[in-house]
This record gives C-alpha cells, sequence and structure tokens, in this order.
C-alpha cells in the first residue's frame, strides 16, 4: 500500500474535531497532497517540513469548504503543482501521478462540489467530509443535499474500501462498518422527523426544539439547518408538504 502520512491543520472546533487532515501520499518519485486546508502560515510550514526536499506531483481538492481548500494554490505554487477539484477535475476521472492512479469520483451531499479519491490497487478512499473518523458529518441545507449524500453513501459502499482516510479525526479500518453507520444515523434522523411531524406539524424552528431538545445557539443553528435538508429531501418524496411564506414555512405530514 502507498504510505500516507498527516498533518493535522491547527483549527480544532466544534466542527473540525482536532483540525482539518491534510494528507500527503508516496506515489514513488513524488508526492499527492490531499485537502491541504485552511490559509495558515504554520500549517503551510508544517507541510513543508513533511514535504522536505520531495516533488509535489498535484494537490487534490475533496470539496471548497474553508477548512480544505484555501492554501491549495500557495502549496501549489510553492511547489510548482497543480490544483485539482471539482467540476474541472470531473466524477470518474483518473488522475495519474507518480505511481499511482486516483480517482476522483463526484459524492455530492455535504456540499455540491464534493469529490472522494479512491486507489483501487489499496482499496483506500480519503472521504473528505462526506465520512468523518469520528461523529456524523453535516448535511445542512440550503448547500446540503440527503438525498445526494445518501446516494454517495451507496456508491462508495459499492467499492468495498479497506480504510477510509477522512477529511476529520482519524483513519477508519472498519470501513464498510462505518459507512453502514453513517448510511443507518441519516435513515433513523429521517424517521425521526417523519415521527414529529405525524404528531403536528410546525416550522423548521419549532420541530428542530421539538427533535434536538434544547442546544447552545451554535448548535441549534447547525441542527435547524440539517432538519431542513431532511424536510427537504421529505418533501421532494412526497411524504410532507409545506406552507406559508418562507420566514414563516410551515411543515405537516401528508
Amino acid at each position: 500500500m502507498a504510505a500516507v502520512h498527516r498533518v493535522v491543520a491547527p483549527n480544532p472546533g466544534p466542527y473540525t474535531g482536532p483540525g482539518t487532515n491534510t494528507w500527503i501520499v508516496d506515489a514513488g518519485p513524488v508526492l499527492v497532497v490531499i485537502d491541504p486546508g485552511p490559509d495558515d502560515d504554520s500549517h503551510l510550514a508544517a507541510l513543508n517540513a513533511r514535504i522536505g526536499g520531495a516533488t509535489v506531483g498535484v494537490v487534490l481538492v475533496t470539496h471548497s469548504h474553508p477548512d480544505h481548500l484555501p492554501l491549495a494554490k500557495r502549496l501549489a505554487s510553492a511547489h510548482h503543482a497543480s490544483v485539482q477539484r471539482y467540476p474541472g477535475l470531473g466524477d470518474d476521472e483518473v488522475v495519474r501521478v507518480g505511481t499511482l492512479n486516483v480517482t476522483a469520483l463526484h459524492t455530492p451531499g455535504h456540499s455540491a462540489d464534493h469529490l472522494c479519491f479512491w486507489l483501487a490497487g489499496d482499496r483506500a478512499l480519503f472521504t473528505g467530509d462526506l465520512i468523518l473518523g469520528r461523529g456524523s458529518s453535516m448535511v445542512t441545507y440550503p448547500e446540503g443535499d440527503v438525498a445526494a449524500y445518501l446516494r454517495s453513501l451507496d456508491r462508495v459502499a459499492a467499492l468495498r474500501p479497506r480504510i477510509l482516510f477522512p477529511g476529520h479525526w482519524d483513519p477508519v479500518e472498519d470501513a464498510m462498518g462505518k459507512i453502514e453507520e453513517y448510511r443507518t444515523h441519516r435513515l433513523e434522523r429521517e424517521a425521526q422527523v417523519l415521527a414529529e411531524l405525524t404528531r403536528g406539524g410546525g416550522t423548521a424552528r419549532e420541530l428542530t426544539r421539538r427533535v434536538y431538545g434544547d442546544l447552545d445557539d451554535q448548535l441549534m443553528v447547525a441542527a435547524e439547518m440539517t432538519l431542513r435538508a431532511h424536510l427537504r429531501k421529505l418533501v421532494d418524496d412526497g411524504v410532507v408538504r409545506s406552507s406559508g411564506e418562507a420566514d414563516r414555512e410551515v411543515f405537516d405530514a401528508r
């Protein structure tokens, strides 16, 4: 298996865990860098220290969120490498670099531009924020799409990966178990939302408080945006209806 090294960005927080993982993969005579992370001088220095005198063949980015993309251009420029990400790097496109063939998989749901990177020979999948090493990934309205997210999970499950290298937290050796855990979590949350709607309709904010209980303000905002993403799927599926103006939209079960 190709050697994989991790450098964790200094951006810990409630949504990033200990920080964003930047993965450096040995590809024979060159290196592949995945998710350079936030534009932070100390992180750039740590990456350059790990890279040393090696040649960087390509910088790959799973998605454009500010904890994954911003450092890409500076890092690539310093090493005379290219940056590749969606949509310039398309679905099923193979990046041939050094001794590796890296397949880009368009896996929307967390974000519309999300890619995973697949090393078929090693059955190793770099999952970005599709799947994390701990906890659950955010799928939040209006960017997040629960239906697309579930399809993306099904797609990577079909590959039967051996190991996952996530955007946050540690590598996952029980890859198939983690994918099923994520799928089950989303379906259980959907069932929870639908069950609450059968007890009575309400606005997204009201339903969030009923489903999630008391949360601090920051987590309540994230919870409401997650619940709105689930509501959008349920409306699209035809099992929930909405009425009223956007600022006072009411949802109830059909």
